[in-house]
């Protein structure tokens, strides 16, 4: 009920917005703003604009730049996946990320700009596709952001402003992941309902699609979120760097 509840309210709080927007950000007032946005538990923070093709179809966002949030889940939970401890976490995670963009909104608004919220619930556009655009991570075999911070345990949201000055990422240092996956295979093979794509589908725009929906909102549903494709991911229980060292002295050996 509360991710609803937050859902809602900020669509409720365009209405808050100003009729003069400030479109600059000062280099001091950009650190403020991320003070406060880790004190919301939020693990990662990055910049983009987002492209048309991002958002989904019949939906709209208000402005075109975001600041794209990453907050992890709690590894433990996830480890004993599915139960109902895991569902716990996903839930809770959701609802906390939530009220966080909604307060992240908010504070742009009393500082004179403008804001949008978009909870991680909020399915207007490709949260993961915005995340590895802002360089906070790269793509895995099962079409999950994956993070130099807690892999792929986490959950994602954004906040859209016209603020025009953003450090928009202009890279992304994470595009080995998924040639990596392509040797590990390890989701794909252990997804409960077989709903990963052995070889993502490819659409005329160039978006992929790694998931099959219809085979796994079914029996995320009914098996408390499942996530095994977190939990049995080399990056949900190994360092990053250890990973890739790993990785990339593999590839020199070949």
């Amino acid at each position: 009920m509360s991710c609803i509840k937050n859902t809602k309210q900020a669509i409720f709080d365009l209405e808050d917005n100003v009729k003069e927007p400030r479109k600059k950000i000062e280099k001091e007032e950009l650190e403020d703003l991320e003070t406060f946005i880790r004190s919301l538990n939020v693990s990662g923070i990055g910049y983009t604009k987002v492209p048309q093709e991002y958002i989904f179809k019949n939906k709209a966002i208000a402005f075109e730049n975001a600041i794209v949030l990453t907050m992890n889940m709690d590894n433990k939970k996830v480890s004993v996946a599915p139960s109902t401890k895991t569902s716990q976490t996903i839930w809770q995670t959701y609802d906390n990320l939530g009220k966080a963009a909604n307060k992240i909104a908010r504070y742009l608004r009393t500082k004179g700009f403008n804001s949008h919220a978009s909870h991680p619930l909020g399915g207007i556009a490709l949260y993961p596709r915005l995340a590895e655009k802002a360089g906070i991570g790269g793509f895995g075999k099962s079409g999950l952001l994956i993070t130099p911070i807690n892999g792929g345990t986490l959950r994602l949201a954004a906040v859209y402003t016209d603020i025009d000055n953003l450090p928009l990422n202009e890279g992304n240092d994470h595009g080995w992941i998924m040639e990596y996956c392509k040797t590990c295979m390890r989701c794909f093979k252990e997804c409960p309902p077989g709903a990963i794509f052995e070889k993502p589908i490819v659409h005329d725009n160039g978006r992929e699609t790694h998931i099959d929906n219809e085979k796994c909102f079914p029996y995320f549903a009914d098996n408390y979120g499942c996530t095994v494709c977190i939990k049995v991911c080399p990056f949900n229980y190994t360092d990053y760097e250890t990973i890739k060292e790993g990785f990339e002295k593999r590839q020199k050996t070949r």
